[in-house]
């Protein structure tokens, strides 16, 4: 079962902000989540989003199970990634 996966354009935006270094290693670890995401994700309380550990950073993404996607909504330092 593989995943697609999708970013929003304010995850687009965000990776574009980052030195090279980290957007590759956010990538790569992204990439890797398209044979079985759920065992690398971790539920967001109080949301039905999923959250992915990247060192100092973390993916906010969407997983749709049934149509096999994932989507990106935001990427960032921890500090920053959750306010709204």
């Amino acid at each position: 079962m593989i995943y697609n996966i999708f970013f929003s354009t304010k995850a687009k935006k965000q990776l574009k902000k980052l030195d090279e270094t980290p957007r590759k290693e956010i990538l790569k670890k992204l990439y890797s989540l398209k044979g079985n995401p759920l065992p690398h994700l971790k539920k967001l309380k109080g949301s039905k989003f999923w959250r992915l550990r990247i060192e100092d950073y973390r993916a906010v993404l969407d997983v749709i199970i049934t149509e096999r996607k994932i989507l990106v909504l935001r990427v960032d330092k921890r500090s920053r990634v959750y306010d709204r």
